[in-house]
């Protein structure tokens, strides 16, 4: 006998991880309010600029990561500005549950493409994503979290699970898995295993990027030494993770907690909590500015579609 959920279920559990996570993060900095001056905070808007246009780049090379995924089905290439569009405008949408999947099938009706490939090929771009964050985690975190793990193993090993991972029959597996499950047509991949690791380094690629954002973003509220930037891609790679994998809307509030547990090594408990709030709104300003910015370049480029003969 298989448990239903209903959609009106996971919404409220959801909202429930979501309340719960924010009571633990405010708990937390009431219990340790004297904590928030034990740092030089400030505001230096020129870096914080930086960091946003750093992090929008950052969406943008991930949706071109997609578009080379996407050329691994049998389907003639999605063009990129199309897949800008879609990602930029749908990625709003996973903050309600279930929702992200069903925008972005309905925008690429619209723009008349294929939205089986659409969406297998994002399956497997969000499977890469969350492999090479683990991966990046793997090699970064471990003096840091546990002193005296040596990082050679545990990056050692993350690689060569990752490596199985991205072969072609692996990849095919969990689609077919899809396939059954959604009762609807799911393109399989036909790219050779070499691909599969080129994507990987991306994939790894698109976190390195998105860590050196996430610390010129930190460092722009707090002073920071250089030698933090490694370890930092990691917590950001790794929260994302664990946001990702909870039942939470968009990660709300999971991630936020994760966030905070894994800057304990840098900072007080509640300058982490603080921090990692932070970081949310840091991360939807840019995801607003991104959409905005679409939504003009398609506001200005649509006149010229509509010319009469």
């Amino acid at each position: 006998m298989k448990l239903r959920i209903s959609p009106g279920t996971r919404r409220a559990l959801g909202l429930l991880f979501i309340a719960a996570a924010a009571l633990f993060l405010a708990r937390t900095v009431y219990r340790n309010w004297g904590q928030l001056g034990e740092v030089e905070w400030r505001v230096e808007p020129l870096r914080l600029a930086a960091s946003i246009a750093a992090l929008v780049g950052v969406f943008a090379w991930g949706v071109w990561v997609w578009s080379r995924v996407q050329r691994h089905f049998e389907h003639a290439p999605v063009p990129l500005p199309a897949l800008m569009r879609i990602w930029f405008l749908s990625t709003l949408a996973r903050y309600l549950p279930g929702m992200q999947i069903v925008a972005v099938a309905q925008l690429s009706r619209s723009a008349g493409l294929s939205g089986a490939v659409l969406l297998t090929s994002l399956t497997v771009h969000t499977g890469l994503a969350l492999l090479s964050a683990l991966l990046l985690s793997a090699w970064t975190l471990p003096e840091h979290l546990a002193p005296g793990l040596n990082p050679w193993w545990t990056g050692g090993a993350a690689t060569a699970a990752a490596l199985l991972l991205v072969h072609p029959a692996t990849l095919n597996y969990p689609l077919g898995l899809l396939r059954r499950v959604l009762k609807k047509d799911v393109v399989r991949w036909g790219g050779r295993w070499v691909d599969g690791v080129a994507l990987l380094a991306l994939s790894v690629l698109s976190w390195v990027f998105y860590g050196g954002a996430y610390y010129l973003f930190l460092h722009s509220l707090v002073p920071l030494p250089s030698s933090t930037i490694v370890p930092l891609a990691g917590v950001n790679a790794l929260s994302f993770v664990i946001g990702f994998l909870s039942p939470s809307p968009g990660g709300g509030g999971v991630r936020e907690v994760a966030m905070q547990g894994l800057l304990g090594p840098f900072f007080p408990a509640a300058v982490a909590a603080v921090l990692s709030v932070a970081a949310r709104l840091w991360t939807i300003a840019a995801e607003l500015i991104g959409g905005g910015l679409v939504l003009w370049l398609v506001r200005r480029s649509a006149p010229e579609q509509r010319v009469l003969p």
